[in-house]
């Protein structure tokens, strides 16, 4: 959600969703909670160490982190 937000203000509106595409594929390095991130021409993050975590709510009613 960061990095559409970003795009779309440097396009300047939301009303062309190709070109605020465009501009996350060829912007960037764009800022997150994460850290930067940016995109290849294929598409593909450039920063591939992130992680993401599945946290659920246990019978006891503690959450707690779900391995798959």
């Amino acid at each position: 959600v960061q990095i559409i937000t970003q795009a779309i203000a440097k396009v300047g509106s939301a009303d062309d969703a190709q070109k605020v595409a465009e501009v996350i594929k060829s912007g960037g390095p764009w800022k997150t909670v994460i850290g930067e991130i940016g995109y290849d021409a294929k598409g593909d993050i450039t920063r591939p160490d992130y992680v993401i975590y599945e946290w659920k709510k246990g019978d006891d009613g503690k959450y707690s982190y779900f391995e798959k």
